[in-house]
């Protein structure tokens, strides 16, 4: 399947392995030392590098999801100043990620409940005039004719 094993391909390799540390394209090239072309290439040219690379954006995003839990439930110290001296440290949580981690975990639960209602003229239904003619022109456009 898709995983990150090594082949025959040690730039490739490198650039995987980069990209499911850190998530982004050029930060991945950068690591791996190629160029971000080259990544677009072996997309396009090497169906079996697009199958690993999307693994690799699958363990990204994972990464990436632990970091938000991380900082929203654990939290993160932060310095303490007085004085222009640091004399402690405090523990600073994200609700805002809290917030979109639960929207994203439970959406039928916490989406945001919006909903749009289209009416016609005098709040009857929406009414669309096509004559037949232009319904035929339609379908023999779809069918090539």
């Amino acid at each position: 399947m898709g995983d990150l094993s090594k082949s025959k391909h040690p730039k490739r390799d490198a650039f995987l392995a980069a990209y499911a540390e850190v998530g982004t394209v050029t930060h991945a090239a950068e690591l791996a030392g190629v160029s971000r072309n080259a990544h677009y290439m072996w997309m396009q040219d090497d169906p079996e590098y697009t199958e690993k690379f999307r693994e690799a954006e699958k363990q990204a995003c994972d990464r990436l999801e632990q970091e938000v839990r991380r900082r929203a439930v654990e939290g993160v110290l932060e310095p303490v100043f007085y004085q222009g001296q640091e004399c402690g440290t405090v523990r600073k949580y994200s609700d805002t990620l809290l917030i979109f981690a639960t929207k994203g975990a439970l959406p039928q639960k916490y989406r945001e409940n919006v909903s749009m209602e289209l009416t016609g003229a005098d709040g009857g239904p929406v009414e669309v005039e096509v004559s037949s003619a232009e319904l035929a022109r339609r379908a023999r456009e779809l069918i090539g004719e």
